[in-house]
């Protein structure tokens, strides 16, 4: 190709590749729930509950039975002769998804506690009666509403127009809530010390669930997107799982030489980007902003740069809807794409396979907790923009940014409480491997995700878990949401020795 032509290809290029983008990411979603729906959904229990709302009664000498009223207009114990019956206070409606969220993280759902009634009643009392029964409040639905859904469980609505005395005051609940952190980061760490392996196992069978390994071929697909000075855009799309593919884009330096291999650094998007919000944007944009062209630099530094399309864009929210009730998550599917992109990275002639690192922000710094941690085939890990005290920003009222205000009801984990939070998710990969793998977090001392004082905290209790001093680090810089790279750099390039 004539050189004079390189530029006009470049443009060409570059404007295709959001449609291309956009393309890979639809075919992404569409196989992910495509593969959900063939998945049956879980049958479990509901879990008993301490805490009991105010409820009704009427406590007659000798009970001939007992009954709980889920649903009523008003308890009149003359309707009831013989018969000790408990009518608890159900949640109102408007208040059901914030207690849904705050008890998540605990294994708790909101019909829970109103059939916390039901339960202690079943421990005090024979012949206990549920009315309505609960086979008319549970069951399997296909595409449950957030304040439906539970893990293995789908809610089915009850006739709300029955219900006069709903309470609005979940005052009790929430305290109780809060109140059960301490003990749970005893419980957190009294785990890892003794079992990290134990940890990795709860994680993946409790909290996000795991999709059996696919080996299937991978049938690599690439296209070249975009041609700059420093380097080529390769577009690289494989299967990793039936049906469900893994994208992203690989920046190949043009200086490289004849049979050289260079070490990896997989850097992840956050909410709502993809692999082309981190190159080649102009300093104007809301990526560059965000990004800084990110990409961009570490090439400049002497890596090769793998930049993954995650499935956190575009109208992916109901998929995790779907994948609860199944016992998955969307992590499932992350955990899966990237184990298969690694499979694939990791053979090209050009990738230094021993020194594979990793850089997420935001989300990508959720996926950093995630997935790196559990994958002995990274040296090292960053996490911008995410790490915090993270049971306190999902389930506290009082906190301005905390999910329980936000439309991202996604975000939330079940029973995430009691099993990892980050500084055990981070602590796995120092624990759980042969090799420890640094970890580095990177925060911004505006970043509204959380504050400085809450990120030290959950910091300070990472440290406590590292086998030896010097493997983990934090690194504040003067700014907001956004990468930087000042210590991300250097403990990167530390990492895989290049200097």
């Amino acid at each position: 190709m004539p050189q004079h032509a390189r530029p006009a290809l470049s443009l060409l290029l570059l404007l295709a590749a959001p449609t291309m983008a956009q393309s890979g990411l639809d075919e992404m979603l569409s196989g992910i729930r495509a593969y959900l729906l063939k998945q049956p959904v879980l049958s479990k229990s509901l879990p008993a509950h301490p805490m009991l709302l105010t409820a009704d009664r009427c406590d007659p000498t000798r009970p001939k039975e007992t009954l709980v009223l889920l649903s009523y207009r008003k308890l009149n114990c003359k309707d009831y002769p013989g018969v000790r019956v408990i009518a608890p206070r159900l949640i109102h409606p408007s208040k059901r998804e914030r207690v849904r969220r705050m008890g998540a993280p605990f294994a708790q759902v909101p019909l829970g506690y109103e059939l916390a009634h039901y339960y202690d009643a079943q421990r005090r009392y024979r012949q206990v009666r549920l009315d309505p029964p609960l086979k008319q409040l549970f069951g399997p639905v296909e595409s449950p509403r957030p304040q439906e859904n539970a893990f293995g469980i789908g809610i089915r609505p009850h006739d709300e127009s029955k219900i006069e005395r709903s309470t609005e005051d979940t005052t009790p609940i929430e305290s109780q809530l809060l109140a059960a952190i301490p003990a749970a980061e005893a419980r957190r760490g009294i785990l890892l010390r003794a079992s990290p392996k134990e940890v990795a196992r709860r994680w993946h069978s409790e909290v996000t669930g795991v999709l059996p390994v696919f080996q299937g071929p991978l049938l690599p697909r690439e296209r070249t997107i975009a041609e700059a000075a420093k380097f080529t855009a390769v577009s690289i799309t494989i299967d990793a799982l039936p049906g469900v593919i893994a994208q992203g884009v690989l920046l190949k330096p043009t200086n490289m030489r004849p049979f050289e291999r260079r070490p990896l650094v997989i850097v992840q998007h956050g909410l709502a980007g993809t692999p082309e919000s981190l190159f080649l944007q102009p300093i104007d944009s809301k990526d560059y902003r965000t990004y800084r062209n990110f990409a961009e630099r570490l090439v400049d530094e002497g890596f090769l740069v793998y930049c993954p399309q995650n499935p956190y864009s575009g109208d992916f929210r109901p998929l995790q809807l779907l994948a609860n009730p199944r016992g998955l998550s969307l992590f499932s599917f992350i955990e899966a794409q990237y184990r298969r992109t690694l499979d694939y990275l990791e053979k090209l002639p050009i990738v230094d396979a021993n020194h594979i690192v990793f850089y997420g922000l935001s989300y990508g710094g959720t996926t950093a907790l995630r997935v790196p941690v559990f994958d002995p085939r990274f040296k090292a890990i960053v996490c911008g923009g995410n790490f915090n005290e993270w049971i306190r920003k999902l389930i506290s009222p009082n906190l301005t940014y905390s999910y329980l205000f936000t439309n991202e009801y996604e975000i939330y984990e079940w029973n995430m409480a009691n099993v990892a939070s980050h500084a055990e998710l981070a602590a796995l990969g120092l624990r759980l491997h042969t090799r420890p793998i640094p970890f580095l977090v990177e925060r911004g001392h505006q970043d509204p995700v959380g504050t400085d004082e809450w990120v030290e905290y959950e910091f300070l209790r990472l440290a406590t878990y590292a086998p030896q001093p010097g493997l983990v680090a934090l690194a504040f810089f003067d700014g907001v949401h956004r990468t930087d790279g000042a210590a991300a750099i250097p403990f990167l390039k530390q990492a895989v020795k290049l200097r």
